[in-house]
Formats: C-alpha cells, structure tokens, sequence
C-alpha cells in the first residue's frame, strides 16, 4: 500500500520540464529524481506537507493534496501590499475596547477562518485548533459559562482576588464587561502541544493571531488582543477546560472582534520607544 504522503504528490509529466528545481528546493529530502527524470516521492516519511515542490513548479505540473495548480494564485498576479501600505497599517492599526451591539457577517468570518490555515507554525507542525464565537449569541452563552466557572471556583473556597471579583460581579449583573469589552465575537487559537512535530506552541498561537488582526482589521473587522482571558486563566486554572476543552498545559490567546464604535483619527509614533540594537 502506498504512504499516504506518497499519494499526496503527483506530476504530469507531460508539463514537466525535469528541470529539478522541486528536488532542490525539498530541504527534507523527501522527493528525488525518477528513472525517467521526472520528480518522484522518494522518502514520503521525510515530507513537510509545506507545498514548496507545488508553488516553485514553473511549468505547474505537480499536484499535491489533490490542488491543482490552476486552482492556486499566480504570484506574480497576487495584489500584493506594498512597502509603503505595509508602513501605513503598523502605524493606524487601534486595539478596539468599544463595539457597536451589531453581529459581523457570518460567511466573511468562515473564509478568515479558513485562510488562516496558511499561518506558518515552527517544524510546519499544524497543531492549531481554532475556537470560535462569530456573534451575539455564542458569546453570551460563553460569558455566561466564564461566570459559571469562576463561581463555582469561589464556591470551593478559593478565593477570586478582588481585580478579579469586582468585574465578575458587573459581568454577571450586566453593568459592566472588562473581559470581553461588549465584543460580539472572540477567536481563541490554541495549539496541541502534545501533537508529534509540535516545538513552537506559544509561537504559532500568536503568529495566528496576529494574522488574524491583520485579515479582519483589512475587512472592515476590529479586533482586541484578550489579555484578560489569560490572566483570568492564570488565577483559575480550570477556566477553558471546562468551557472549551482547551487542556490547562495547553498554550493559547484569544482576540475580540467586532465592530468598532470608536473611530481614530490618525496613526500613533512609538519609535522612539523600541531599544534598537544593530549588531557588526
């Protein structure tokens, strides 16, 4: 039987050039030149999954995981963003507290979703899992289980430390949310640091995220980085657990989205704060 890897990796040989340039680039050794000169899956336990052999084909005769290469986009077609609108969004990109009470579209949220899965992860490992609640309703049903579980760990005598307490009290009475910010939507990327081939948990969660914020901040979409969720994790251990299945061990971040009710001016200079080292 085949390794299903092995599988993965197809040539028509009728565009192929056998000019090697998909073997060269393997840096895992996993493809190799056939009798015919044609690329081959030589060593299928060795592949990366990371699809250099499909998007460096200049002819586009591989296939791989069953994607045509008429499917996939021609770089040179890509709108890519320039140096200066790259500059431009690092300087106006706000970390959004205040959202109007509106639902974003469901479908735009589900093709984000779907394109983060070209966030690169360390060893491309893919450990990722994305938990996400795309509106009103599902983050109501969460902030009501955020209150059910930090209850019941005051009811176990475990004392919630006052900066804690008091914002929890306001949750749940509706007078106030510092967690969650009025967010009507949340996406919390964890990664399974037990999974074979993971080295960068912490890592790929972040990196994920921050795409995150880049895609739907560019989609009308604003977003809050949720440092509270961690420290609200770090004081109750069992918090996502219990709500999401997310194992205590494991690492993760969570970012609010939503429509922004606040509306900023102009972009923000901080270089003056970064210590910049340049090293000879």
């Amino acid at each position: 039987m085949q390794d299903s890897k092995e599988m993965l990796f197809e040539v028509d040989k009728n565009k192929c050039l056998k000019c090697g340039i998909c073997v060269k680039d393997c840096a895992f050794g996993a493809l190799g030149v056939g009798k015919d000169q044609t690329p081959v899956m030589k060593q299928p336990q060795n592949c990366m999954l990371c699809q250099h052999c499909f998007a460096i084909c200049p002819s586009g005769a591989v296939t791989f995981d069953g994607i045509r290469p008429e499917e996939a986009l021609e770089v040179e077609s890509a709108d890519i963003p320039t140096a200066q609108q790259m500059e431009n969004w690092m300087k106006v990109r706000r970390s959004m507290r205040s959202f109007k009470d509106e639902d974003v579209d469901r479908a735009l949220i589900e093709k984000l979703l779907k394109l983060l899965a070209n966030s690169p992860t360390g060893c491309n490992a893919r450990g990722l899992t994305f938990n996400c609640y795309p509106d009103r309703n599902a983050m109501n049903k969460f902030r009501k289980s955020f209150i059910k579980v930090l209850e019941e760990h005051r009811d176990g005598s475990k004392l919630l430390p006052r900066w804690l307490a008091a914002p929890a009290i306001k949750l749940r009475n509706g007078t106030g949310d510092m967690f969650f910010r009025g967010a009507t939507g949340m996406l919390i990327v964890s990664c399974d640091e037990t999974k074979t081939g993971v080295a960068t948990p912490l890592e790929d969660v972040v990196i994920a995220c921050s795409n995150f914020e880049h895609l739907a901040n560019a989609n009308g979409i604003s977003t809050c980085w949720c440092g509270f969720l961690k420290l609200v994790q770090n004081e109750v251990p069992e918090l996502l657990e219990k709500i999401v299945g997310i194992r205590r061990s494991t690492p993760f971040y969570a970012i609010l989205f939503g429509k922004g009710s606040t509306k900023y001016t102009r972009g923000v200079e901080r270089g003056r704060y970064a210590e910049i080292k340049i090293n000879s």
